[in-house]
């Protein structure tokens, strides 16, 4: 018997047989804070070892690792292709797969959204990342909710920026905004499917250490509470920037993606 393994789950199941399928992104070419191609390392070294939802997830839930999606270095544009045309490949053979996708930069969040066609979008994210464009380039981290605004109606938790012109963009675009409490108390009513994205520097950097931006301010309560009042459909966690394991980012996404699984499947 061989003693070895190239991902973390025991069992990795073909795409057309699992319940959930995992990819990672590592594309890291439009953002300027601290590079972010090292998340789906993390966060997969992190669900090797964590310990809450494990045994009872495995039991039930069959796993897909898909691996990383070869990305083409500096460019937004081939490597959105990529994306999407690897999602829709996972729901032409499942169409019932839940997909979870790991990155790397928010901007994959865009093209992993143009595949799945979500009714709903709920956001979380220390940033509005809906502006038209951001320094002269039209796809990056900050500009992809604006585009995926044109199909979804976007729902936004924990933004607490203030970037000049995002404000009007918000009334105009299909976008809302919301408090955690305002949230968890009174959650609107979102049409399905649900995709959640989690930029993960909503939360407070005591949460997750030295990554990226700073301005996040939620808490894990907030965060867990708000995912809680969600049945989402996909998911992906973007900016983790951690390069370094042990993980401080890439634990607490781990646990987001344990919380959300045991609420979907257990």
């Amino acid at each position: 018997m061989m003693y070895t393994s190239n991902t973390f789950v025991p069992n990795n199941y073909e795409p057309r047989e699992a319940d959930v399928v995992f990819l990672g992104v590592p594309f890291g070419a439009t953002s300027v804070s601290k590079p972010s191609i090292y998340g789906p390392v993390m966060v997969r070294q992190s669900l090797k070892i964590v310990e809450d939802f494990v045994p009872a997830m495995y039991e039930k839930i069959k796993v897909c690792d898909l691996g990383d999606l070869e990305f083409v270095p500096g460019s937004f544009e081939l490597t959105a292709e990529r994306v999407r045309e690897t999602a829709k490949d996972i729901m032409a053979v499942n169409k019932k797969a839940f997909i979870i996708l790991v990155g790397g930069e928010h901007s994959m969040t865009l093209p992993l959204a143009e595949a799945l066609e979500p009714k709903t979008i709920v956001h979380f994210d220390a940033h509005g990342d809906c502006l038209p464009d951001y320094l002269g380039n039209k796809y990056t981290h900050q500009t992809w909710a604006w585009h995926a605004s044109r199909f979804s109606r976007i729902i936004q938790l924990g933004v607490n920026t203030k970037t000049p012109g995002e404000e009007r963009i918000v009334k105009e675009r299909n976008i809302e905004r919301f408090g955690f409490a305002e949230f968890i108390k009174k959650t609107p009513k979102m049409q399905k499917p649900v995709h959640v994205s989690i930029d993960i520097d909503v939360f407070d950097p005591s949460f997750i250490g030295e990554t990226g931006y700073y301005e996040g301010k939620a808490t894990k309560e907030e965060v867990f509470g708000a995912l809680d009042k969600i049945g989402a459909d996909s998911l992906d966690i973007m900016e983790i920037c951690d390069d370094k394991l042990p993980s401080k980012s890439g634990f607490l996404a781990a646990d987001i993606i344990q919380r959300v699984l045991a609420k979907r499947f257990l």
